[in-house]
């Protein structure tokens, strides 16, 4: 038998992303950690971002060259957390209204920003794709089917943005017209006014909102150059830093967080904060957390 038949395939990672920055924010140290033991890192971006409230009144071609920019610095920022461009999906879905592509099933959506009603980037995974539930969710089960991910990393089904709580849907629903049963592991963004200081509070750790305590939470503690490297990875948002700054920032803490089981979450449960072990056991991957 030949070397490359005996060679053990790296294990495969996926972090699905609502939008340009928060592949980074919520998973920009456990990818790294990924990478560092030889794991294999997708990241997909669903959206491009390229939806602003403030900017309702400006024509569509303002939003296209911002969904360029902002997938523009995804590429710049998980460069530097190691992620090659190639390992990149964008999908260039409808900013601010996935929700709509979950709930209107029958025609395609046409973008409040953009006034598109396909992807409209020819880099995209699927240029011309047009904005429906089907179309979305036809590509996520198309990825998942091919890269047989480990684990997955996905939004919370608790966050508080419509996208990101949409991501969630079509990503369980893709996993179940693939078949596969990765781990999957929610993060949050959205939630009110959490994370509770706002801005850098590089020492301070990442706790769960106390009315979502009750969850199996898992931890991944940064090493002090992945910290280093998030926060220069976060720097390079800059479309977004006029705004929310602050915001992005916050999420620059010792440690990330992620919810292992979100629907059973029960009151009489306990917080759980154990290390995430190393390597892949029985079909759950896990990466080691420093001390």
């Amino acid at each position: 038998m030949s070397r490359s038949h005996n060679k053990k395939r790296a294990p495969r990672v996926l972090v699905i992303a609502p939008h340009p920055d928060d592949e980074v924010l919520a998973s920009g140290g456990v990818i790294q950690e990924h990478l560092r033991k030889g794991h294999s890192v997708k990241v997909i971006l669903v959206t491009c971002g390229d939806g602003q409230r403030r900017g309702l009144l400006l024509p569509p071609k303002h939003f296209l060259r911002l969904g360029e920019r902002r997938y523009r610095e995804s590429l710049q920022a998980l460069q530097l957390l190691g992620v090659h461009e190639k390992r990149i999906i964008a999908l260039g879905y409808p900013d601010r209204s996935l929700a709509h592509l979950w709930a209107e099933r029958s025609q395609p959506h046409i973008s409040r920003y953009t006034k598109a009603h396909a992807v409209p980037y020819e880099w995209a995974y699927r240029p011309g794709a047009p904005y429906t539930y089907e179309s979305l969710l036809a590509d996520l089960t198309e990825i998942l089917t091919t890269e047989h991910p480990a684990v997955i990393y996905l939004p919370h089904p608790r966050d508080r943005h419509s996208d990101h709580h949409a991501v969630y849907l079509f990503t369980r629903a893709a996993v179940h017209e693939s078949g596969l049963r990765p781990q999957l592991r929610h993060y949050l963004i959205h939630y009110g006014t959490w994370p509770f200081p706002v801005g850098k509070c590089p020492d301070k750790p990442l706790l769960p909102p106390r009315s979502l305590q009750h969850g199996e939470w898992i931890t991944h503690e940064l090493r002090t150059e992945q910290l280093q490297r998030k926060c220069q990875a976060i720097s390079c948002y800059r479309s977004q830093m006029h705004y929310i700054e602050d915001h992005l920032f916050s999420y620059a803490r010792r440690n990330e967080l992620f919810d292992l089981s979100p629907s059973s979450v029960s009151r009489g449960s306990r917080i759980r904060l154990p290390r995430l072990l190393s390597g892949l056991r029985r079909g759950r991957s896990s990466v080691q957390s420093r001390a």
